[in-house]
């Protein structure tokens, strides 16, 4: 697997939950076939340039972040933060 996909994926993955939707929920807003989303968050493959920033602009994440930073402590630190402030 492309470890660049991987990250894609992961980070796709968690950055859906926290926008508070389900997946096939985020599929229809975002006109993404779910199938296609799912193999997404598999990191099988990875969206053309535009998707991406359709699919970032969405998440309220730069492209480059979400393709390649590891955001998964930071979506959590975050979520521990706001679950501890409430």
């Amino acid at each position: 697997m492309n470890e660049p996909y991987r990250i894609f994926g992961q980070n796709l993955h968690y950055l859906i939950q926290a926008y508070g939707c389900g997946f096939r929920q985020f599929s229809r807003e975002t006109g993404i076939d779910y199938s296609l989303l799912k193999r997404y968050m598999s990191g099988r493959v990875a969206p053309r340039k535009k998707r991406l920033e359709e699919i970032s602009s969405r998440l309220g994440v730069k492209p480059g972040s979400l393709m390649f930073d590891d955001l998964v402590p930071e979506i959590l630190e975050a979520e521990n933060e706001f679950s501890s402030s409430n």
